[in-house]
């Protein structure tokens, strides 16, 4: 699923939740300079951060994962969001009132401002209602996000064409060889 599928103001908190590949193993926040070539390919003029902010990053990236699970109903929801609340302590937001409605915003510069940035995503989606609606795909290969736009905020996979055909075709290939007589 593309970034097209999420609203705009979510986009950003999708890419950081992608910023690791489970299929490839590529992590894009292995290293301070992986970290930092993925801050500028986001818009965030910081090239050089510190291991101490891409240990920050990446303890934030890994809650945001866990909660984006728990948004399926079967995850531990409040182990998730406690890890995700101590994590957010560490970082500077602030209320800024401009010419449209008050908003949240990084109080920082750097990996601060890109991870503020998340975090008030994050906090007006769920103001608006629309946060439940971003997961992370069950099949075990991808476990992208996705953003959920069906009616009733049910779907598990970010595509039925691909994962969820994955998925259903090990299920029956699963159930015909254990119905299989044995010689």
């Amino acid at each position: 699923m593309g970034s097209e599928d999420f609203p705009e103001q979510l986009r950003l908190v999708q890419s950081f939740a992608d910023s690791v590949d489970v299929e490839t193993a590529q992590d894009d926040l292995d290293s301070p300079e992986r970290f930092g070539r993925w801050l500028l390919a986001h818009g965030f003029d910081h090239p050089a951060p510190s291991e101490e902010e891409r240990v920050l990053a990446l303890g934030i990236r890994d809650a945001l994962r866990e909660e984006l699970i728990a948004h399926h109903d079967d995850g531990d929801a409040a182990t998730a969001r406690a890890k995700l609340d101590a994590y957010a302590r560490m970082v500077p937001l602030r209320a800024a009132f401009g010419d449209g409605p008050a908003t949240l915003v990084p109080a920082g510069g750097g990996v601060a401002a890109m991870l503020g940035a998340v975090l008030a995503a994050i906090v007006i989606a769920e103001r608006e209602g629309t946060w439940e609606r971003v997961k992370i795909c069950r099949e075990e290969t991808c476990q992208v996000a996705f953003y959920d736009r069906s009616k009733n905020h049910s779907k598990t996979w970010c595509s039925m064409g691909v994962c969820g055909n994955r998925n259903k075709t090990r299920t029956y290939r699963d159930r015909r060889r254990t119905a299989a007589p044995s010689p």
